[in-house]
């Protein structure tokens, strides 16, 4: 999500988290609790796959957290829509999948719908050729494996819950559970694909922006 869609007061950052296959949510969750601001009120962004990472941070009630969003995320581990098999089989695939012969066009379409701009589909499959398929599967069997249902029911500070309507990856049985366990999260669906703050980036920000005014 580009910075031009957030108040001119307002500093967006974004934690990258490290591309090392041997790190799994301990390790990233410590990587990404050293870099939260120390000197000002921030809002706590988990995606996707660091939406448990998020969890376990804003669970941990550090200073300066004003709010939890969990866009296209989960609590424990996803299933996508209509999937027939328990969640924690994505574990499972992501031991034996060969991701390195998956089309990236079938990946970019499933990230990001089939109506994306040339710009992002172009950028998503850069970053596919850019990771290791060992990080690819290290990632999924993290998220097959993953139960942060503990952790978010002592996360206090206010949560907001976006979810794509088209998404692929993460069905609304993760925005349900979410909701299960913080009845007073705002929820808030859009129209867009599972990559939902990079295909509907303004629309994102503004629901955040309204989920947290002042």
């Amino acid at each position: 999500m580009s910075s031009r869609h957030w108040p001119r007061n307002s500093k967006p950052s974004r934690c990258a988290t490290p591309a090392d296959p041997a790190l799994g949510y301990d390790a990233l969750t410590a990587f990404a609790r050293r870099r939260l601001p120390q000197d000002r009120p921030y809002l706590l962004i988990g995606e996707s796959f660091s939406g448990p990472i998020a969890i376990r941070l804003a669970a941990s009630r550090p200073s300066g957290l004003r709010g939890l969003v969990l866009c296209a995320s989960f609590a424990r581990a996803p299933r996508p829509p209509g999937w027939p098999l328990p969640a924690s089989w994505l574990a499972r695939l992501g031991a034996a999948l060969p991701v390195d012969r998956i089309p990236a066009s079938l990946t970019v379409r499933a990230m990001l719908g089939a109506n994306a701009g040339a710009d992002w589909r172009a950028r998503t499959r850069a970053l596919l050729a850019s990771l290791d398929p060992a990080v690819i599967r290290s990632r999924m069997r993290e998220g097959g494996n993953a139960d942060e249902r503990a952790a978010l029911a002592q996360v206090v500070c206010p949560v907001l819950v976006l979810h794509g309507r088209r998404d692929r990856l993460v069905s609304r049985a993760s925005v349900r559970q979410i909701r299960a366990i913080q009845p007073q999260a705002r929820y808030v669906e859009l129209d867009g694909p599972h990559f939902l703050l990079q295909a509907n980036a303004a629309q994102a920000a503004d629901a955040i922006k309204r989920a947290f005014a002042p």
